[in-house]
């Protein structure tokens, strides 16, 4: 019998790629999957289909705020993955509910809800609040991560981790199964037939390739990082264990206040993210041009100015993301099973290969598309 899944953020860059991997894999499970896609366009919708055939039916929608019509298109599952932006919270509850309506028509089933979030829901707020440099979380201790949000989301309200806890205490309340994956940098080229472009490299490389030099709000800044093919397999693993187990998953995967899992593989300081632009930029002949830094520069900004030049305008994200401590230590993800195939040779790598993607035009994603913000939005 043929399982049936939703995905929201079918034309995105996880989305695109999860797609493209779980239907190549040969796993007797995974073989019998189905995959119902929520896109914006009948452009859209063509091309899935004339790649993926039957394997696939599109299905058009207006987005994470037409909370309507997605808890709607919900009710008809009991399993949806929404790798779509992760900072509107009543579209992501919509989907929650949905889940309900359908146990609640299906009371045999076993709902689950597979979402994705961001690192920079833990940082800290080394320039505005307090600072925490030496702190490192772990999704062993998940419920504590999740009370520490709670915590300071109570303080100052951040989208995306409005989004994640709502999620996951709300699937608690309602007797939904719900796993958020809080991402680190995502980094590669994605499989999927839209969007493969990540975000925080090639937005780096493209700030070092305008103004000849690097920008730092302090030295401590951190992120950890994954392949987008790696967290793919993630979410695949996850699948397949609900797909496979008896008790759909439930005994295996940690989920809701319990369900905040970090894919992270290898860590870095910010500075050092930029200290690869600039050796790239400087290795290819580009850098240094007349009227930037004749050596390779990291420079000391303000909070309003990296808001500006980086972040649209957002400065929230800005600190949590440039400033931050966002150190994250993933081990639960490994032990169901996750094979990671990419390392430091590859993420070193990278860099050249965004290089060339922005030199070839193949990397127009902004912040404001990629969290659902602008007209532009694939989600």
């Amino acid at each position: 019998m043929s399982q049936k899944i939703l995905i929201a953020g079918a034309t995105g860059y996880v989305g695109g790629t999860i797609i493209a991997r779980l239907l190549a894999r040969p796993d007797a499970a995974l073989q019998k999957v189905h995959l119902d896609l929520l896109v914006r366009t009948q452009d859209a919708a063509d091309k899935l289909l004339a790649t993926y055939g039957d394997r696939v039916t599109p299905i058009l929608w207006a987005g994470l705020h037409d909370t309507s019509s997605i808890e709607t298109i919900a009710s008809t599952y009991d399993l949806v993955i929404t790798v779509a932006s992760g900072f509107i919270a009543p579209g992501a509850q919509a989907i929650v509910r949905g889940l309900v309506a359908h146990k609640e028509s299906h009371p045999r089933s076993v709902p689950w809800m597979l979402h994705i979030s961001g690192c920079t829901n833990l940082a800290d707020r080394p320039i505005t609040g307090v600072a925490e440099p030496g702190r490192v979380w772990t999704d062993e201790k998940s419920r504590e991560v999740y009370d520490w949000c709670v915590a300071r989301e109570a303080e100052s309200r951040y989208p995306q981790r409005t989004t994640e806890i709502g999620v996951l205490s709300l699937a608690d309340e309602l007797g939904i199964h719900a796993v958020s994956l809080n991402t680190p940098v995502i980094f590669g080229e994605g499989e999927g037939l839209f969007n493969r472009q990540g975000l925080i490299i090639p937005t780096l490389l493209r700030y070092v390739l305008a103004n000849g030099y690097g920008f730092k709000l302090n030295d401590t800044a951190n992120f950890d990082w994954v392949r987008v093919a790696d967290l793919a397999d993630a979410y695949i693993l996850l699948v397949k264990i609900i797909l496979e187990s008896e008790d759909r998953g439930v005994g295996t995967i940690p989920s809701g206040k319990e369900g905040i899992l970090f894919p992270a593989v290898g860590r870095v300081l910010q500075t050092e993210i930029f200290d690869r632009c600039l050796d790239v930029c400087f290795d290819q002949g580009v850098l240094p041009r007349e009227g930037t830094p004749a050596a390779k520069e990291v420079r000391l900004k303000t909070l309003r100015e990296v808001a500006d030049e980086a972040t649209a305008g957002m400065l929230d994200l800005a600190e949590q993301g440039w400033a931050g401590n966002k150190a994250m230590t993933g081990t639960v993800l490994r032990k169901l099973g996750w094979e990671l195939k990419h390392g430091v040779e590859a993420w070193e790598r990278d860099f050249v290969d965004e290089f060339v993607a922005l030199k070839e035009g193949r990397r127009a994603v902004t912040f404001e598309s990629c969290i659902g913000t602008s007209k532009g939005s694939s989600y």
